[in-house]
């Protein structure tokens, strides 16, 4: 059974025979049936708040407040600060997010990912006809940065951009997932 890509080990999971008492206040995932390990979102998400271990009749000993002051007891926890952090997703721009970002004229600054040579363009317009203006493929679509064009999934796949003073991949955080 594979874990959930975010569990470091299966030994940062609490259970009635091993539980760090520092944890209550933290917030985590708690659930009842080891399975659900496959897939924290599946997980209830809350703030452990008592442990109880004293009650030898059962192993419901993690007590979890959730959703605006619900109470349960669940077997299992795992705080999220000993989880991996989330991955954010990318994707390229669109012609349209590019645009709402950049006019014509501004300078454009981005680098290769294997490279520390930063290159600073204009952006000077974009390259396509009716036909090929396609959103959901961002190669359809060609930005003029000087004198040079670069397609948008190129410079998703090869280049990072200079954003708000830090580096970031040239596209934007993928809703879906």
């Amino acid at each position: 059974m594979g874990l959930d890509k975010r569990i470091k080990d299966i030994g940062t999971i609490q259970t009635i025979l091993r539980y760090d008492v520092n944890c209550i206040g933290c917030k985590g995932y708690f659930f009842d049936e080891f399975v659900q390990t496959k897939d924290l979102s599946k997980c209830r998400y809350g703030e452990l708040i008592d442990i109880t271990t004293h009650d030898d009749r059962n192993d419901l000993c993690f007590k979890a407040e959730y959703e605006e002051g619900l109470v349960g007891f669940y077997r299992f926890f795992i705080p999220e600060d000993h989880l991996k952090p989330v991955e954010k997703k990318y994707r390229p721009y669109t012609l349209e997010e590019f645009s709402n970002i950049f006019k014509v004229g501004d300078l454009v600054v981005f680098r290769y990912k294997d490279s520390d040579e930063v290159k600073c363009a204009m952006f000077t317009g974009y390259i396509t006809d009716v036909d090929r203006i396609d959103d959901k493929n961002p190669g359809s679509c060609e930005l003029m940065l000087g004198c040079f064009h670069y397609s948008l999934l190129s410079l998703f796949e090869e280049c990072e951009l200079f954003l708000n003073g830090k580096w970031l991949p040239f596209g934007v955080l993928d809703d879906n997932k």
